[in-house]
């Protein structure tokens, strides 16, 4: 029964349950859809030639992970989901935890560093796929550093936090393994908008973020290493090094 114009249980659980439900369907349904949604209508924005079509896309993806963020952490805060069920707890191990993760961030800047001369090469060839995420004015880079932290904490909240703990929820009979293999197909297909070869590098991915997360108990590690792998495009891609972005996004 309402209590000071506040639920209270059960009615607070029946809301928790409807939130979490909308939540994984908006994990497999709504983010593919919304991203092709998002990605169509920039890319014909970039073709046109508008100067901030990439920006309005970028804040759009802020804004989306912004309101995942909150949702997710109002299980937590007012649904009472426990944080330890959603990743959001210390990790079992941090010397283990923090020799993957430095091991992850120098090896990805190294690489990246190293495609650097391929910059124009390597737009050239992926234009056609997610050519029109990619940064290229000083502005556009500054949204795309925030969109990638935001990527860190909002999706690693979302496709591993809170997708483990609803499978174990619902499937209680499934293992860690299966938890790992399902999050990632899902997390791939909410990224087919870029294509399906794109689609399927992001499972990969999504595979390695959920195992990190699977052997930490911990999102901690798999947020920055998620984060480290959206943000080192800055790094391998110089501004101002490849051809103007309407040209690219109207191949």
């Amino acid at each position: 029964m309402a209590k000071h114009g506040q639920l209270e249980w059960p009615e607070r659980r029946i809301v928790v349950q409807i939130l979490m439900h909308l939540m994984a369907a908006y994990a497999v349904l709504a983010a593919p859809w919304l991203g092709r949604i998002w990605y169509e209508r920039a890319k014909r924005r970039i073709a046109s030639g508008q100067p901030d079509a990439k920006v309005k896309l970028y804040r759009s993806l802020v804004g989306e992970q912004i309101l995942v963020t909150v949702v997710v952490l109002g299980l937590w805060f007012w649904g009472k989901v426990p944080a330890a069920s959603l990743g959001l707890n210390p990790p079992r191990s941090w010397m283990l935890g923090m020799g993957l993760l430095i091991g992850i961030v120098g090896g990805l800047a190294l690489q990246s560093w190293k495609l650097r001369p391929k910059a124009d090469q390597i737009r050239e060839k992926i234009k056609d796929s997610v050519g029109a995420l990619l940064p290229f004015t000083n502005q556009e880079r500054r949204w795309w550093f925030a969109v990638s932290v935001g990527a860190g904490v909002c999706e690693e909240l979302l496709f591993r936090g809170f997708l483990f703990y609803y499978l174990a929820l619902h499937i209680p009979r499934i293992n860690s393994v299966e938890k790992v293999l399902l999050t990632s197909v899902i997390f791939a297909l909410a990224h087919i908008y870029q294509g399906w070869k794109p689609a399927i590098g992001t499972g990969f991915v999504g595979l390695f973020l959920a195992t990190l997360y699977a052997l930490s108990g911990s999102l901690l590690f798999s947020a920055i290493a998620h984060a480290v792998v959206d943000a080192r495009i800055l790094l391998m891609f110089p501004p101002e090094a490849s051809p103007a972005p309407a040209a690219v996004g109207a191949a």
